[in-house]
Formats: C-alpha cells, sequence, structure tokens
C-alpha cells in the first residue's frame, strides 16, 4: 500500500494542478513521455509558456525530468504518483484525480 501524502506536500500539487494549461500537460504525460517540443505541438502552446508550466510542475514533484541526448524528457513521477490501472489518473496518496477518456481526447 502506498504511503500517504502529507497535507503540506498535497496542497503544493494541488496548487500546481490548479491551472488549466497545466492540466492539459499532466493528461498529454499521462500518455506517455514527452519533450518539451511534443508538449508545445500537441497543445499548440509556445515553448516559453510550456517550460514554465513545466518548471511549475517540477517543483512540486509531480513531473520528472530524464537526458535524451540532447532533449529533455518529461514524465509523471513514478514511485510517487502511479497512473491508475483502468482509467487516466494518478493517485496523489491524499486523493485521486480521474480524466475521463472524453477529456483525453479534448487535450
Amino acid at each position: 500500500m502506498k504511503p500517504a501524502v502529507d497535507s503540506g506536500e498535497c496542497a503544493k500539487i494541488l496548487k500546481a494542478l490548479g491551472d488549466e494549461s497545466r492540466l492539459r500537460i499532466v493528461r498529454l504525460l499521462l500518455q506517455g513521455e514527452k519533450c518539451v517540443g511534443e508538449i508545445v505541438d500537441s497543445l499548440d502552446m509556445i515553448q516559453p509558456q510550456a517550460s514554465h508550466h513545466l518548471s511549475i510542475l517540477r517543483s512540486s514533484g509531480l513531473v520528472g525530468t530524464r537526458r535524451d541526448g540532447n532533449k529533455i524528457i518529461n514524465f509523471i513521477t513514478p514511485g510517487k504518483f502511479f497512473p491508475k490501472k483502468k482509467k487516466a489518473g494518478i493517485d496523489l496518496g491524499c486523493c485521486s484525480i480521474d480524466f475521463a477518456p472524453s477529456d483525453r481526447r479534448a487535450i
């Protein structure tokens, strides 16, 4: 069983998710890891805007990165937040967020 997240950590994550653009990025990353260019193309954002939102998501601990050559790959942090098995969503320990199938198509 996953350990509970303290209320301060949960509040930080929920605050990071309190923006439509960041929710769109999380929905996209739930489908698989992406570099910022793929996020920009998929969500019709400008690169500085996407990078700003990714920075906030990384500082909350929800999104992690890894380097692949000259690209930085973004992903939902494993081991801390678990994609749900049958639905697109995340389990924060204090609460969970499910994205309905219709939401995933409207990224």
